[in-house]
């Protein structure tokens, strides 16, 4: 795990196959289950949530990337370092009255955490909801959020972490 920073993230459509490919693949590897990882994952949500965005990219590895498999109309799809991560959160704030996400479920697979979450938002210009719920997972490294892909289909996730069935 390093220092329980969010390595790698993968999104699944589905938490239950979410699930079980985290707890598969952690067993897989050896790899015992972390709380830790659960609680960074958690406080990075709640920064990011508050607003706080400088704190929230404090738990990002200094080579942190991002996809969004499922990203909005004129939305980055992916990003990569400090700047191009706030680019993505400034584009989305500033499209947004209203944005965050809410997570049902946190699943502990060490080194990854595996999310059933809510994002949502309102656009400015339209009032228009968004609203969508995925399952997004994230690997730690060396204590920082290191890369999270969000929006995967299943089977694409799993090919994605390494564990074909």
């Amino acid at each position: 795990m390093g220092n329980g920073l969010i390595e790698r993230g993968i999104g699944y459509s589905d938490i239950d196959e979410a699930r079980a490919a985290a707890e598969r693949l952690a067993e897989s590897r050896g790899e015992a289950m972390s709380q830790a990882n659960v609680e960074i994952v958690k406080r990075g949500l709640a920064l990011a949530n508050a607003g706080d965005w400088d704190a929230a990219f404090a738990l990002y590895h200094p080579d942190a990337a991002y996809q969004d498999l499922q990203h909005g109309p004129d939305m980055a799809g992916s990003a990569s370092r400090a700047f191009g991560l706030r680019r993505v959160v400034a584009m989305s704030t500033d499209v947004y009255d209203e944005f965050g996400a809410e997570v049902y479920e946190y699943i502990d697979a060490d080194p990854w955490v595996v999310c059933d979450t809510r994002w949502y938002g309102r656009s400015k210009d339209s009032s228009v909801p968004v609203d969508v719920r995925v399952a997004d997972t994230y690997e730690m490294r060396d204590g920082k959020i290191a890369r999270a892909v969000m929006g995967y289909p299943v089977p694409t996730a799993l090919k994605a972490v390494g564990f074909d069935e």
